[in-house]
């Protein structure tokens, strides 16, 4: 499988001279959730890449199941020399891809709200079971437009988001129209069982996490953890939960730009 030529779908803005900065979108959403990032990242070559089953990859649904292979996609659709941004669970993906990037395509990795291993455990910080069970529940009731509209919910809670940020995550929930429910359940998979600490761990190149002090999914002490491997850096925002570069937008271009060395 890994030698195929499929290629995941793309939205693209920008110069496509300038530094290649490829955005991979979390579960249940797809490149609308990027679009912002256009006359923000005005030094970039932005390439939002859709997962398997979502916006302009729907056609590759069959895959979603296979994580390894979602990966493997990945890496066959994005160019060299790139900046690869992980948000949310496409955070699993991103470390996946990492770690079988022969061809050196990827010179640096940032996760937005990401981690390696999304539930607690002793000695790792994460979300409580309960939250992944409850989720499954509403799939199994066969009610996964309602799950959907959760997660899309919970990120409009708190004082995070302004109002119009808030309007912006809900038209980008009707934006994207239905997804398999194969696709969904797919990554909820991942999320509760997908453990990827070592392969992080592994990665040579630069790698930059960024967390939001307010994130109710992905706790930000995970900094305590990542910040001691070599290669790894870490930067808590203040002022945002899971959607940092929504939030506070001039400081992710900053931290970004700095990372890839365009500032």
């Amino acid at each position: 499988m890994s030698d195929t030529k499929l290629r995941l779908g793309c939205t693209c803005f920008g110069d496509s001279k300038a530094s290649p900065v490829v955005f991979t979108p979390g579960w249940a959403t797809d490149f609308n959730i990027f679009t912002p990032l256009q006359n923000l990242l005005d030094k970039c070559y932005i390439i939002i890449v859709d997962m398997p089953g979502y916006g302009k990859s729907k056609d590759l649904a069959i895959y979603a199941d296979d994580i390894n292979f979602c990966a493997s996609l990945l890496l066959n659709t994005i160019p060299k020399g790139c900046t690869l941004v992980s948000w949310s669970l496409s955070c699993l993906i991103g470390i996946l891809a990492c770690s079988k990037d022969q061809e050196h395509k990827i010179s640096r990795f940032v996760t937005l709200c990401g981690t390696p291993r999304f539930p607690s455990d002793p000695m790792w910080p994460g979300f409580d079971y309960k939250y992944v069970l409850k989720t499954f529940s509403l799939f199994e009731r066969n009610e996964p437009q309602k799950s959907i509209r959760l997660f899309f919910m919970l990120q409009t809670q708190g004082n995070a988001l302004t109002q119009e940020q808030k309007n912006f995550l809900l038209s980008c929930y009707q934006k994207k129209g239905s997804v398999e429910l194969n696709v969904l359940k797919s990554g909820l998979f991942f999320m509760s069982h997908v453990d990827l600490r070592a392969a992080l761990a592994s990665l040579k190149i630069p790698c930059f996490h960024i967390f939001g002090q307010k994130d109710r999914l992905v706790k930000p002490e995970l900094v305590d953890k990542l910040d001691a491997l070599p290669n790894h850096k870490c930067v808590v925002f203040q002022n945002s939960a899971h959607t940092p570069f929504l939030t506070e937008p001039q400081l992710f271009k900053q931290y970004l730009e700095n990372f890839i060395n365009l500032s």
